[in-house]
């Protein structure tokens, strides 16, 4: 068995004048929902063996105010910024060809290429399982999906939403 965590990252402030959408900050908002969202993952004992985040400040923020204590892999990858979709299943793919050991992997990203992912995998059960994840992925929300079989074979339509949590909407 293998799990996929798919993170959005926390809100974002607007970019001010000539800054980058790329380097744009956590709000205050932000901040205590990524805090929150780690809370509630330790609480869950949901703990991914490797994290893939894009290289955006507010993703790297994000994964930062989450606090998960390693041991983990941890890589950034600018394609979870720039990529699409399916530039995220390939990253899960290659997670597993080269982490055989590793049965689950947190993808800290955007949307829409998280909502994308999270439909596109979460094929069986009754998806989506949380109410607010049918009108969108939520800043700071976070998918965990189960696959029968390892990372690197994982398929479109062929995991199952376990779990759903979204800080955001309680803060």
């Amino acid at each position: 068995m293998s799990q996929v965590y798919l993170l959005r990252h926390a809100k974002a402030v607007w970019p001010s004048p000539g800054q980058k959408d790329f380097d744009r900050t956590l709000d205050s908002a932000g901040i205590q929902s990524a805090t929150v969202l780690g809370e509630e993952m330790k609480r869950f004992g949901l703990r991914p063996d490797i994290i893939l985040c894009s290289t955006a400040v507010r993703a790297r923020q994000t994964l930062e105010h989450i606090a998960l204590q390693p041991p983990f892999i941890q890589e950034d990858l600018e394609k979870l910024y720039s990529g699409s979709a399916d530039n995220y299943l390939t990253a899960i793919r290659m997670a597993g060809l080269e982490h055989e050991n590793a049965h689950s992997v947190m993808l800290v990203g955007h949307n829409p290429m998280m909502e994308d992912v999270a439909i596109a995998l979460a094929g069986r059960g009754d998806p989506p399982a949380h109410p607010t994840f049918a009108a969108g992925f939520p800043t700071a929300g976070l998918a965990v999906i189960d696959f029968a079989g390892p990372l690197a074979e994982i398929r479109h339509g062929t995991g199952t939403l376990s779990t759903f949590l979204s800080p955001s909407e309680h803060l």
